[in-house]
């Protein structure tokens, strides 16, 4: 067995130990470690993780032994991939999480977990060190790293550095900040960044992963559907009669039926939607492109003269506007797992490991909180854009079909060309 595989059986070992004891309570001490912490370390632990709880933020702090520096980027990794997993796991927009080496001084990993993954407040690096090497102890280091969290978190400006001197314990006459320069501002008496400085290869892993799921946190507006796709002119001409079949093929007059069904959801979109052109939220025009797209094969199948249809148009769950190498695939959503239609592109994403994108829209109207849109309570996460049902029948059993097709002029209106 390599060392490789030892380590990384090792830190899914540990991985467990952690989980489940954080599914009981926020803090881990590791057992080899336990042993050698003092009664003052573990009341200071357990009061900083008592006091940060005062915050409202869920938090998890694992006190684990030394970790060898050349196992640094992997521990990095191993850390901030366990932070978004138990961030995901639950249901707060923020979660706090400490990861502490508790040897002579508490190297740490404090990380601050959004959507976008798990962050490294600024200040957090800036953990200061001796020029010895000499880390804050770990009953300094925690309640200090923890403040640093909670105040990232709520926008505040981040505590000051404790009061420690590294020097001989019989010998402290000065403070730390004192003696190391700290005060008059000096660059060789304290190491910044140090936790930074272990994480050199996470850093840029970090922030590719957070560049790449920035999606999560802004309204979607791309791709532009209305004019790239002439949204406008395709609604007036998904309104205009269908042609009848001119036989009695019961396919043909269920796909007549259909494109009634189709007309009618339009208008009723269109109408309690006015605004679908130019409103923030995508949905509706995600949910007029799908109509249109799905009015054009009803057309196209019935002006043809064959008599067997051509497959219907489906749309990927995520993005609807994603039309390419639709399957059905097992998606886990929130704990959840759904049978969902997805595309090509984020069925593959899914199998390396990655999010793919989905469509960013308010959380309710006005909001510039974003969400997907399946979160929502509304007819297109009930349809999932086809893939639970169609989305026609879901705009009708919504919307409802009060509004006849007589008044698709009146619609057109106020959501058609200007």
């Amino acid at each position: 067995m390599t060392e490789k595989t030892t380590g990384a059986s090792a830190l899914e070992t540990l991985r467990s130990r952690i989980r489940d004891a954080w599914a009981d309570g926020p803090l881990y001490i590791d057992e080899i470690v336990a042993p050698g912490l003092t009664e003052n370390q573990k009341s200071a632990i357990e009061s900083a993780s008592a006091q940060t709880a005062k915050s409202g933020l869920p938090h998890y702090i694992a006190i684990v032994s030394e970790v060898p520096p050349r196992a640094a980027e992997d521990w990095a990794r191993f850390t901030s991939d366990l932070a978004y997993r138990v961030h995901e796991d639950g249901d707060a927009e923020q979660t706090l999480i400490l990861f502490s080496q508790a040897v002579g001084g508490a190297n740490a990993q404090a990380y601050l977990v959004d959507g976008n993954g798990p962050a490294i407040p600024r200040s957090s690096t800036a953990l200061a060190r001796s020029a010895s090497g000499d880390f804050l102890p770990v009953e300094l280091a925690v309640p200090y790293q923890l403040a640093i969290l909670v105040a990232a978190a709520q926008g505040e400006e981040p505590p000051s550095p404790p009061d420690f001197d590294t020097r001989d314990a019989g010998d402290r006459n000065e403070d730390y900040i004192s003696a190391t320069g700290l005060n008059i501002g000096n660059p060789d008496g304290l190491v910044f960044g140090a936790a930074a400085l272990a994480a050199l290869g996470l850093s840029a892993w970090l922030l590719r992963r957070r560049e790449q799921y920035s999606w999560r946190t802004s309204l979607t507006t791309e791709p532009e559907l209305v004019r790239s796709r002439s949204l406008k002119d395709r609604v007036e001409k998904a309104l205009e009669p269908l042609p009848e079949p001119t036989d009695a093929n019961e396919e043909r007059w269920s796909l007549y039926d259909r494109g009634r069904r189709i007309q009618e959801a339009l208008t009723a979109l269109i109408d309690t939607h006015p605004d679908w052109a130019e409103s923030p939220d995508f949905t509706h025009r995600h949910g007029v492109n799908a109509l249109v797209v799905t009015d054009r094969w009803v057309r196209s199948c019935l002006r043809s003269r064959s008599s067997s249809t051509a497959q219907a148009p489906r749309f990927c769950f995520l993005f609807p506007h994603h039309t390419k190498g639709i399957e059905e695939f097992v998606l886990r959503q929130q704990g959840t797992n759904l049978t969902v239609d997805l595309c090509a592109n984020c069925r593959g994403a899914v199998d390396e490991g990655h999010e793919p994108a989905r469509l960013m829209v308010p959380k309710r109207p006005g909001s510039r909180r974003p969400v997907p849109y399946y979160l929502r309570d509304d007819a297109y996460a009930h349809s999932g854009f086809g893939s639970f049902q169609p989305l026609e029948d879901a705009l009708l059993a919504s919307l409802g079909s009060a509004n006849s097709l007589a008044g698709s002029s009146n619609a057109l209106a106020s959501g058609g060309p200007r």
